[in-house]
């Protein structure tokens, strides 16, 4: 990934992607904090609203008990039932009745039957009288004998067929004979209450765009304080149910197309005799944010204003420097691969001026140091060729080039390709500036250098290498091994008959490492071991004696040098059977 890219990525990463987040959890946070804060003061409004609304029921209970269990109502209903009124004295106990019961304000209608199912009723309101069969047909009153003169309850638009066409609460219960208790029943009292004391209640507690509702468990609006949905169902205006029987709960839904936070309160009216009517609050989103969100609407913008310049900052005063540095970085390449005459362009008066100038100087010292280098390596190198000659012997090269001509004059291309590569293999380990180099790479030397012998001497001998996998990192003094092979291939396989056999095997020892090389070759005549003893107690060497095992003793003095006492060549051998040699050295990891 380049440079661009990655900036471009940690732009996005660790400014754009953070504002948006640090954006949209502040939103997310402002929307929570509104709705608790607003939940809480509705929630005391809202249960305000319910005490004042029981309050109401709870004062109608009252009269209702008193008017039934008073003295001019139970009289009243004991005489129509011993002896119903005429014609001419109807009159009379209507206005008797009226007496009794139009002394309360809100009751605006009233039925009383005996039992007999004759009804007398009136109002200060334009109704009809629902006939004592409909009534005691309907299952309603069932439920009101089963309470025993407990009031019932029936909102408007509950029952309609009950409560007729003006839309009120109504109260239906019986009236039992308190004188004798047990007596039973002497009558039904069937009351509407117009409660505009309600309306004063909404309107004392209303705010701005609130909207209450009065709702049964089945969704009916029993109530609407804007006098908008009433006899509707609630449903039918949510974008989702909510759940009426909750002692209280807040949903965020859609109210008729608006999205609104509806709240659901039991008010409790069940002990005064009605069945679950529950209280709702639904109040607009917009109206619950108001000001806060029109702020919100303005950091919005201003944040995405913000944002638009952050990305022009970045596409066009970042990407001036980033294309500055991945020019410098495309020429920084261009020195890796050796061209050392590129420079950067110097443009401008500001740090990537100077970087450019630095990088130039740099590069011109660079070139400089280079040119001195070369000057002290060939230097260098005249000195090394005496040494490398020491190492690689030119009888053996002139031998491997004849070979290698031979095979070239032959057409013999691949077997030409495979002493070239195993020469060229053995010419760079002999060039390796390290004294010591890895085991590994010692017997890859020889591994080449036995190969190559094999085909000058027409597979006189085959070898056989053991090298531990765990040993092959650990150092080794260069071209230790090579003299003793060589040692074995032109003198131990002298003049022999059947195939010689080389075996070179690695051991560990602890904290040495153990090396064998081993043939069945001719073996070492007795005199020349006898000079290997004696050249080891004294080391100088006479310049005419014979050749025979010098490079054996060379390894072993460079041995002795360079690891001191106790490391070294150790030679076991016997004439006609082979030779063995044993090479101890440290165990040291190769650097």
């Amino acid at each position: 990934m380049n440079l661009r890219k990655k900036v471009f990525l940690a732009f996005m990463g660790f400014i754009i992607i953070p504002l948006l987040s640090i954006s949209i959890f502040t939103y997310m946070i402002f929307q929570d904090i509104t709705q608790e804060k607003y939940m809480e003061q509705s929630e005391l409004t809202i249960k305000s609203i319910g005490r004042n609304i029981a309050s109401l029921f709870k004062e109608a209970n009252y009269y209702s008990d008193y008017w039934m269990l008073g003295d001019n109502l139970q009289t009243q209903l004991v005489e129509l039932n011993e002896n119903p009124p005429s014609d001419e004295q109807l009159n009379n106990v209507t206005n008797s009745l009226r007496k009794i019961f139009l002394t309360y304000e809100p009751l605006g209608t009233f039925s009383v039957y005996n039992l007999y199912g004759e009804n007398y009723s009136s109002g200060v309101i334009p109704f009809t009288p629902i006939p004592f069969k409909t009534l005691k047909d309907h299952p309603i009153y069932e439920e009101v004998k089963n309470l025993n003169g407990f009031p019932r309850w029936i909102g408007p638009y509950e029952n309609p067929e009950l409560t007729g066409d003006n839309n009120l609460f109504s109260q239906v219960r019986t009236v039992n004979y308190y004188e004798t208790p047990g007596s039973g029943r002497i009558g039904t009292m069937f009351l509407q209450f117009d409660f505009k004391e309600m309306d004063k209640i909404f309107n004392f507690y209303n705010q701005k765009n609130s909207h209450f509702l009065l709702v049964n468990q089945q969704g009916v609006i029993l109530y609407d304080n804007r006098k908008l949905t009433n006899g509707s169902n609630l449903n039918k205006f949510l974008s989702q149910k909510v759940d009426l029987t909750e002692t209280y709960a807040t949903s965020r839904v859609k109210f008729d197309g608006i999205e609104s936070l509806v709240t659901v309160y039991d008010i409790g009216l069940e002990k005064y005799g009605t069945p679950k009517w529950a209280l709702v609050s639904v109040t607009p989103w917009d109206y619950i944010s108001g000001e806060m969100s029109i702020i919100l609407k303005w950091v919005g913008t201003i944040m995405f204003l913000f944002l638009i310049s952050a990305l022009l900052f970045n596409l066009l005063f970042v990407n001036r420097y980033i294309r500055a540095i991945i020019r410098i970085v495309s020429s920084m390449k261009q020195v890796e691969r050796g061209d050392l005459d590129v420079r950067v362009k110097v443009q401008g008066n500001d740090e990537m001026t100077v970087l450019s100038r630095g990088f130039n100087s740099l590069v011109s010292r660079i070139h400089d140091l280079v040119e001195e280098v070369k000057q002290e390596q060939e230097h260098k190198n005249k000195a090394e060729l005496s040494l490398l000659q020491a190492q690689i012997k030119p009888h053996f090269l002139f031998n491997t080039l004849e070979s290698i001509n031979a095979l070239a004059v032959q057409n013999q291309g691949k077997k030409v390709s495979q002493l070239v590569y195993r020469l060229g293999t053995i010419l760079r380990i002999s060039f390796h500036h390290k004294e010591e180099i890895a085991l590994g790479l010692e017997i890859d030397y020889l591994k080449n250098y036995m190969e190559i012998q094999k085909y000058r001497f027409e597979e006189l001998f085959d070898f056989e290498i053991h090298l531990p996998r765990e040993l092959e990192n650990h150092s080794i003094l260069k071209l230790t091994l090579q003299p003793l092979v060589e040692n074995s291939i032109q003198h131990g396989f002298e003049g022999i008959t059947y195939q010689g056999i080389i075996t070179i095997r690695v051991e560990d020892g602890g904290d040495h490492i153990i090396l064998w090389v081993e043939d069945n070759g001719i073996g070492i005549p007795e005199d020349v071991l006898v000079r290997f003893q004696y050249r080891k107690k004294n080391p100088r060497l006479d310049t005419n004696e014979p050749r025979v095992g010098l490079g054996v003793l060379n390894v072993a003095d460079r041995l002795r040098i360079h690891y001191g006492n106790g490391y070294g060549l150790y030679i076991c051998s016997e004439p006609n059977k082979g030779t063995r040699i044993k090479c101890i050295i440290p165990k040291t990891t190769a650097r």
